[in-house]
């Protein structure tokens, strides 16, 4: 496996919530929208599971070329997705959501992600999803493809754990 020079080594953050914005190589803009203010005016707690969805979808088409519609029906599917919050975000707000793998098993990646707005290096947000390499056909589980995790470590900038 080649390895970038400018790469750290592996950061697999026991406390998901403890992300900042030089952890990611890969960011989706979004802006938040009147409808996603709950009676309190803040960004409802719901909307933040489509911001990582979006975060984590860019992240496969963009970075492993996952087609969501594939001949072959293998691919990725959700399995677990832990949301912490840790700061109000009022509309309207420009979002820098950060998504990358950071820890590569068998089967099964770890892809943390966290929302960050323009001028606070804090996240207003952070998520650790799960996902599991599946074949839809069969209905089971498989190995990460070797090419993808090839991909996935030439891209991070910091290295996947493999714990």
């Amino acid at each position: 496996m080649t390895v970038r020079s400018n790469q750290q080594d592996s950061k697999f953050l026991d406390d998901y919530r403890q992300m900042e914005p030089s952890d990611f190589s890969h960011f989706l803009q979004e802006n938040t929208r009147w409808g996603d203010t709950d009676m309190l005016g803040h960004i409802n707690n719901v909307l933040y599971a489509r911001y990582y969805e979006s975060a984590r979808t860019s992240y496969l088409r963009e970075v492993l070329d996952i087609d969501f519609i594939n001949p072959d029906k293998t691919g990725v599917i959700l399995a677990d997705m832990k949301i912490a919050y840790l700061q109000q975000l009022h509309h309207p707000a420009t979002m820098r959501i950060g998504a990358r793998i950071s820890r590569l098993g068998g089967s099964s990646m770890h892809l943390d992600a966290a929302v960050f707005v323009e001028g606070n290096e804090n996240p207003i947000s952070t998520s650790r999803a799960t996902l599991v390499w599946f074949d839809y056909a069969n209905n089971k589980t498989i190995k990460i493809p070797d090419a993808d995790r090839e991909t996935i470590s030439q891209f991070e900038t910091i290295l996947p754990s493999t714990a």
